[in-house]
């Protein structure tokens, strides 16, 4: 792979990095509550979930999954409804902010704090959006389908995400204080609850590359 080719991907992996979506969505709640543990717990999920595919990639399964009309829709259906349920969750939670299927956030910190990587790995593992990133659109910058290509692209995108996230998680952070009222917590949840329903409806209408 030439540098010319590779600055591209580089440029074009950052903008997709720093573009909202469903992971940058829920370390930004989480690092709201003012709670450092929340957004580091989500990213180390996303960190696995992206793994995940990354070796995925490289290992050629990612073009029998693309290939199967079958498997794109399941990988799709899927990814919906689990947005869409979390979506939901987040709009029903407490104003200290329930985490879907573990109680109050007061129980079990322990448990709690894997419930949240839990959620971040299934979110990353299961959006079409970033299976088609790995499986369509990174091996384009790898036309020799080099298992080394694949591994410095998809490491560098990872790189690139992790950093987003740590923006994102920061910026909560700083402005966690403005939002600590019970009110305004009440609606950054059914803000947050709100999103990812609408992000799980519109992976109804993702389409294969």
């Amino acid at each position: 792979m030439d540098t010319a080719a590779y600055l591209l991907f580089l440029a074009t992996a950052a903008l997709l990095a720093l573009a909202p979506g469903p992971s940058t969505l829920l370390v930004l709640s989480h690092a709201l509550t003012g709670d450092p543990r929340r957004p580091l717990s989500l990213i180390l999920g996303a960190l696995l979930g992206n793994l995940v595919l990354i070796a995925v990639t490289v290992l050629g399964l990612a073009a029998v999954i693309l290939a199967s009309q079958t498997a794109f829709s399941v990988l799709r259906l899927v990814g919906a409804a689990y947005l869409i349920w979390l979506g939901m969750s987040y709009w029903r939670a407490s104003t200290r902010l329930t985490v879907p299927s573990i109680g109050p956030a007061s129980a079990l910190p322990g448990l709690r704090y894997r419930a949240l990587a839990l959620q971040a790995f299934l979110t990353s593992t299961t959006n079409p959006k970033g299976l088609l990133f790995y499986f369509a659109l990174l091996p384009q910058f790898a036309p020799a389908g080099g298992s080394l290509d694949l591994l410095l692209l998809g490491g560098s995108y990872l790189a690139l995400f992790m950093a987003a996230l740590g923006l994102y998680a920061l910026a909560g952070r700083r402005l966690a204080r403005l939002v600590a009222r019970p009110a305004v917590q009440r609606w950054k949840n059914r803000i947050t609850g709100a999103l990812l329903v609408g992000l799980g409806v519109s992976l109804l209408r993702a389409e294969r590359s």
